[in-house]
Parts: structure tokens; C-alpha cells; sequence
């Protein structure tokens, strides 16, 4: 069993989600702020990952490296174990976090001008690595339905027939709702795709964390012919806390697309990996499995207390069922006439959130909250927020 209620202070440790001088910078808080705007988890880390890198560490050099076969091993035997996704070797390359990598496919597969298409609401550097090289960004907002949100492929298909659209990024499971999408959600979004030449590129980063394992499908699982026009992008970062070794991966089965995509990396000096990036993911996918579950678990009991709380205490606050991750989606538009009540509010609560409107678009009247944290500190977040909400219903 692991201690997911140990107390740490991160702010020991320079990462950005704790740093007191960001927090006053751009919170305008001090020292009892409680951080929920940074999609990383306060756990520790899993002891075999801080092992590995201690034994790399030790090794007393940290030049130059490459990628090791076992490297490719443990990837290929997680994907298989955990998601039922079958991958080969040559499909496969390290990269230096997902971000980076949407700005180079982006660059690789449109000219300038040309359309690039996002569903909204959005991780914001979605819509930057379109707009920052100089495409067309095109959305399609998600239809919300009895407190969840459906695609809406009318307007996809609209969107793809209209505005030439030369590729589709694509969340899955869904930031910032953590809405998981069936297999014949996904089969439907591919045959859009085959049909108008979208390249399909399918961010599965917040997979890992799955309240309900059998509900998810990769899209390489959700239709046959999918897979040679696609690019997925991977990576343990989100449920080990890797983010920063900048450690992502991408699996390319169509050749013809991976070697435009490797070409583009080599542009850009993309070469060799983070010295310990590859011990790190080699050690999270052979001995993190446990781990795993249990914070799995963990997350999905932090969701329950949410849910719960605000319901009984704050009834005009909606919290959207979340069916993956630790990011909870709240529609506060009953509450605040607009962003500046919703901010006042928080910071009156002393904690740091992600308004609705830094999701591109469609986000408005909404706040995402990071809940992986531990119960203890949950339930401080949740008295501060009830506090804050009876003081405004009554002003």
C-alpha cells in the first residue's frame, strides 16, 4: 500500500504549481494559498522512478544520450498490458513533451494559413501551436448535455468540409472534463477524418488515470484503418509526475507520415533524450502498476468528497462528472456574472484556480480545479470554498 495522505512541501523542491513568488505574481496570494491551477499531482513520486534516477545519478556523468532498447520493451508491453494497444518499435519516438511536439507536427503537416481543427473548450496551447506558426485555427464546440459533453459531429464534419482543414487535434480523454469517449465516438471521428484527409492527431496523455479501466479505447483500437492516418501522442508525465524531464512519445504507424514528422524533428534539433528521461519512464512502466491503481483509487474517492460537498453545501455550482485524471470541470455561470466575480471569490478562498476562458473558447462560466491532492488538504479547499461561497450569498 502507498501513503497517498503523506504531507510534502513542494515548495522545497522550485516546482512551478507551489513557488511562492509565482503564486503572488500571478494569484496576488501568499503563503497559505492552496495551488489547484497546475495540472501536476502533489503525490511522491513512485519509489522505483526516484530509485532509477539515483542510480543514474550516481553514474557521476550526464552527457549525451540515446534510447535503449528497454526502453521500447517497457512501452510496448505497458501499452499492450494496460490499454490492449499493440505498438511496434519503428513506430515509436521520444520526444520532448506533448506540447512541443503539436507545434512540430503542426509545422510539418500544414503551410501557413491553412486549417487546423481543435474541439472547444481547449487546452490553451492547443489553439498557441496553431495560431504561433501562423495557421488558421478552426473550433468545434462540444455540445453540453445533462451535465456532460457530447462531440458534436455535424459541425466537425462541417467544419472539415468548409475550412479545408488539414489536420484534427484531438483530446482523448478530454481536457478539461476528463469526459472518456466510446469506442463508437472515436470510430466516428476517424471515419470523419479518413473521409475528408484529416490527419488525426490523438492526445492520450490523461489515460492513465481511468475510473473505469473497460471504458476507454485507444483510437488505434476504435477503428482498422485509423491507425495509418494518425499520429498518437503518449506519455507518463500526467500520472507519475514527470512533466519535468519533458519526456512524451508518439506512435506513428504509417511511414510515409512518421518520416515527415522525424524530418520536421531533426529541423528543429530535436536529438537526443533528457538524461533521465528514459530510466524514468522505463521504471514507471515496469514497476508502476500498483502505484497506479491505488492513486487511481485515491483520485476517484478525492472526486466523491468533491462532488458530494458541493452539492449538500454550494448547490450553485455544477461539478461536470469527471470519468478520468484529476481535473475537475465546475460551471460557476449561477453564481458569477463573470470572471472577475470568480476570481474574487477564489482568491478570497486563497486558492489558485484555471479560469474557463483560457480554454480557447466555450469555457466561459466555468473554473477548473486540480484535485490531486491529499484528503486533508482537500477538505481545507473545500471548508475555504463553503466559507467563500456563504459569505457571497449573503453579500
Amino acid at each position: 500500500m502507498y501513503d497517498f495522505d503523506k504531507v510534502r512541501d513542494r515548495r522545497q523542491t522550485n516546482c512551478r504549481k507551489w513557488s511562492p513568488k509565482m503564486i503572488k505574481e500571478k494569484f496576488h496570494l501568499g503563503q497559505d494559498a492552496i495551488p489547484l491551477d497546475l495540472a501536476d499531482i502533489d503525490f511522491e513520486c513512485l519509489p522505483e522512478i526516484k530509485e532509477a534516477m539515483l542510480a543514474r545519478a550516481e553514474m557521476g556523468e550526464y552527457s549525451y544520450t540515446s534510447v535503449t532498447d528497454d526502453f521500447y520493451e517497457a512501452v510496448i508491453a505497458w501499452n499492450k498490458r494496460r490499454f490492449n494497444l499493440e505498438l511496434e518499435k519503428d513506430w515509436i519516438r521520444l520526444t520532448f513533451g506533448t506540447v512541443s511536439t503539436l507545434h512540430y507536427i503542426v509545422q510539418a503537416f500544414t503551410k501557413e494559413n491553412e486549417s487546423v481543427l481543435i474541439n472547444t473548450p481547449a487546452y490553451a496551447p492547443f489553439a498557441e501551436a496553431i495560431e504561433n506558426n501562423n495557421r488558421q485555427l478552426c473550433c468545434s464546440p462540444l455540445i453540453r448535455k445533462d451535465n456532460r459533453y457530447d462531440l458534436d459531429f455535424e459541425n466537425i464534419e462541417h467544419q472539415m468540409q468548409t475550412k479545408s482543414v488539414k489536420v484534427f487535434i484531438f483530446c482523448s480523454p478530454q481536457n478539461p472534463s476528463g469526459r472518456v469517449w466510446s469506442k463508437v465516438e472515436l470510430e466516428k471521428i476517424a471515419e470523419l477524418c479518413l473521409k475528408y484527409d484529416v490527419l488525426l492527431v490523438c492526445d492520450e496523455i490523461h489515460r492513465d488515470i481511468l475510473f473505469e479501466r473497460e471504458s476507454f479505447s485507444s483510437i488505434f483500437n476504435a477503428h482498422a484503418d485509423i491507425a495509418q492516418n494518425c499520429i498518437l501522442c503518449l506519455s507518463p508525465n500526467k500520472a507519475f509526475n514527470l512533466g519535468g524531464l519533458k519526456v512524451s512519445y508518439v506512435a506513428i504507424p504509417n511511414e510515409k507520415i512518421r518520416e515527415t514528422l522525424y524530418q520536421q524533428l531533426t529541423k528543429n534539433a530535436i536529438t537526443s533524450p533528457h538524461v533521465f528521461a528514459v530510466p524514468a519512464v522505463i521504471s514507471a512502466y515496469q514497476h508502476g502498476e500498483q502505484w497506479l491503481d491505488e492513486l487511481t483509487a485515491y483520485m476517484q474517492s478525492n472526486f466523491e468528497i468533491f462532488y458530494d460537498f458541493v452539492e449538500k453545501n454550494m448547490p450553485k455550482i455544477k461539478v461536470m462528472e469527471a470519468d478520468s485524471s484529476f481535473l475537475a470541470w465546475l460551471d460557476i455561470s449561477e453564481l458569477f456574472s463573470d470572471e472577475v466575480d470568480m476570481t474574487a471569490f477564489f482568491t478570497q478562498a486563497r486558492l489558485t484556480t484555471v479560469p474557463g476562458s483560457y480554454f480557447v473558447q466555450d469555457g466561459e462560466g466555468f473554473v477548473r480545479l486540480n484535485l490531486a491532492i491529499t484528503k486533508n488538504m482537500l477538505q481545507e479547499v473545500l471548508n475555504r470554498m463553503r466559507e467563500s461561497y456563504e459569505q457571497w450569498e449573503r453579500s
